[in-house]
């Protein structure tokens, strides 16, 4: 008798365990399903929107460079100004514009099959992983998923956000997921920002190039009024054009971030890269990449250096924004340098 009182707390204790362990079992299996899932299938929605993007800048940036080529004509320039082709205005050229709706075309498809993609994927998650619980899901109290880690760029993205499994999906799955694999699409092919600016599209996560063309003198600046806010990052590029009718370049040009008042954003580095047409002093084309400080209007400026035999001459500045904020000169033609 008293060896079986002995065995009864140890066999009460086991029986007491052995459901606790297996709901924990259950748990775990619940929660490996469900990031697996949610991995697997973002994996495989970020492999076709990257391939959807760049069937899309395929189509657009073939057309451009055959204008720029002239396939389509002569390019536009300031001897050719009607009839031309400009690569920035589909409607400048009648073939140029076969061209560009045809890409247009393209691209409104594969519109389409990214948000074909992003229903497959959420309704896949959302099968497997609507078991599980918030706290599961999005919290740090317990051993789950813990996505409470993304939070802060949801909430970023949608101030009202709160996670729960739509959420999370409609939010990381979604905008989020996207925006990230527009960059990458950049990456991976920089005529990109190019491509959506002239057919006026939209990818989430890809910055739009807006281009301008104007003459600086030596000694003086073009002003260009941009908006932005805090944190986007602003590319500014400057490009050299031929003034002399025998390409060549009469034009050393620099480039300058200014706040509204006019005064230079310090931390700016200005490089310089090689130039479409070489200029009589050889200095490379300058080009920045800054993130705005603040919310608000900033300038860019294009200066002309006195170098020589470098007097001053025509450029094409290119500005890469994420609202694709378009260059405004107005008033500030040729004006002092700051």
């Amino acid at each position: 008798m008293a060896r079986s009182d002995a065995l009864l707390p140890a066999a009460l204790a086991l029986a007491l365990v052995l459901p606790v362990s297996t709901v924990a079992a259950t748990d775990l299996h619940l929660l490996a399903a469900c990031q697996k899932k949610i991995a697997g299938q973002g994996a495989r929605f970020a492999q076709r929107v990257i391939k959807a993007n760049l069937k899309c800048a395929e189509e657009t940036v073939d057309c451009q460079v055959q204008c720029e080529e002239g396939v389509f004509g002569q390019p536009c320039d300031d001897q050719h100004t009607t009839n031309c082709c400009d690569p920035d205005d589909p409607n400048s050229n009648t073939a140029f514009k076969s061209c560009m709706d045809g890409a247009q075309a393209v691209c409104d498809q594969q519109n389409a099959n990214v948000a074909s993609f992003e229903s497959q994927k959420k309704a896949a998650i959302i099968a497997t992983c609507s078991k599980l619980t918030d706290e599961e899901l999005c919290g740090s109290q317990t051993e789950g998923l813990n996505f409470l880690t993304l939070n802060a760029g949801c909430a970023a993205l949608d101030p009202n956000y709160t996670c729960t499994l739509t959420n999370l999906v409609n939010c990381v799955g979604g905008p989020l997921e996207q925006q990230l694999l527009g960059q990458i699409s950049a990456v991976l092919n920089p005529r990109l920002p190019d491509g959506i600016a002239a057919i006026k599209r939209q990818i989430s996560g890809v910055p739009v190039a807006r281009r301008v063309k104007q003459a600086v003198a030596a000694g003086k600046a073009d002003l260009y009024q941009i908006s932005g806010q805090a944190g986007d990052q602003i590319v500014a590029r400057a490009k050299t054009a031929d003034d002399t009718g025998t390409d060549q370049s009469t034009l050393h040009a620099t480039l300058a971030l200014l706040d509204s008042s006019f005064n230079v954003v310090p931390d700016t580095n200005v490089v310089t890269s090689g130039c479409p047409v070489a200029n009589a002093c050889g200095s490379g084309c300058p080009v920045f990449k800054r993130t705005l400080p603040d919310d608000g209007t900033f300038y860019v400026a294009v200066i002309g250096l006195a170098d020589g035999a470098c007097t001053g001459g025509k450029y094409r500045l290119t500005v890469i924004s994420p609202n694709g904020s378009v260059p405004v000169l107005g008033n500030r033609d040729d004006v002092t340098p700051p």
